[in-house]
């Protein structure tokens, strides 16, 4: 058999016109008898059948059209109002942030205020502007100087969590800024003595970021009065600091066998990594 097909197959191809001629006359012959036949429905009802079926068919495939369109409209306004939803959290959230800022910058002006009021002496209030954040201990700038009373060797206090405490001195002065040394700087020496046993000594800083102080110069005979947790206040006694202004800690205490005067280890009372306003403290007159 070659590849060409069937004999009937090629009889069909032949003959396909009187085929289809053949097939119409029949279905019109059937049609025919179906109408003048009682009880047998006629064309037009079958017809009008088809076409309903048709139609529910065609009806109900674009009802389901219509209903997946609707449903991805849904989908998309749906992730619009979350879009705007979400954005709107967030800027109420960056809101809220910004509040709580406002409200914590107030309370620490509110402490600054309330600081500057209580100091027993006059002084300027003034903020950091400018510091180096990797040396604790070197000197830093802050907003007012010479035009607002702001002289050198003054000292300078802060408060923080309720405890003032001594900053440092003035050591340069600008039209509207100066500069700081603070404590923890090993060029700056300070009087001060034990608060409880009154044992005086000599403070001065380390230079690095450890934020201690070393104190020298104490009687070996007080070092069964010392103990860690003992305050170090400044003593006064002409020096450029007030009497009495804390500085720090005792950390512990130590003597060397050749030395006639012990090693004292000390802790600032204040964190000088988050000073922000200080008061620099001037004379009446």
């Amino acid at each position: 058999m070659t590849s060409g097909g069937s004999p009937l197959r090629h009889l069909a191809l032949r003959y396909r016109r009187g085929l289809v001629l053949t097939a119409f006359l029949l279905v019109s012959s059937v049609l025919i008898l179906f109408n003048g036949t009682p009880g047998m429905a006629r064309p037009q009802e079958i017809g009008l059948t088809v076409f309903g079926f048709a139609e529910g068919l065609v009806s109900g495939t674009l009802r389901a059209v219509g209903q997946a369109s609707g449903s991805v409209g849904d989908l998309v306004d749906l992730q619009s109002k979350y879009e705007k939803a979400t954005a709107a959290l967030k800027q109420y959230q960056g809101s809220e942030r910004t509040l709580v800022q406002l409200r914590e910058e107030n309370r620490r002006l509110r402490d600054q205020l309330g600081f500057h009021q209580s100091l027993p002496y006059f002084n300027i209030p003034v903020e950091i502007v400018g510091k180096d954040p990797s040396r604790v201990y070197s000197s830093f700038v802050v907003n007012k100087g010479y035009l607002d009373g702001v002289r050198r060797d003054q000292p300078v206090v802060a408060s923080q969590n309720g405890v003032i405490g001594l900053v440092g001195k003035v050591a340069e002065v600008g039209l509207t800024s100066a500069v700081i040394q603070p404590i923890l700087d090993a060029n700056l020496f300070i009087a001060g003595r034990v608060e409880n046993t009154r044992n005086e000594g000599l403070v001065a800083g380390k230079g690095n970021n450890e934020e201690r102080l070393s104190m020298s110069y104490v009687k070996k005979s007080a070092q069964a009065d010392l103990h860690p947790g003992d305050l170090i206040v400044t003593a006064g006694a002409g020096s450029l600091y007030p009497a009495d202004l804390p500085i720090g800690r005792i950390k512990g205490v130590s003597a060397k066998e050749y030395q006639t005067s012990l090693d004292i280890d000390l802790e600032p009372v204040l964190d000088f990594s988050r000073l922000e306003y200080l008061s620099i403290l001037r004379p009446e007159t």
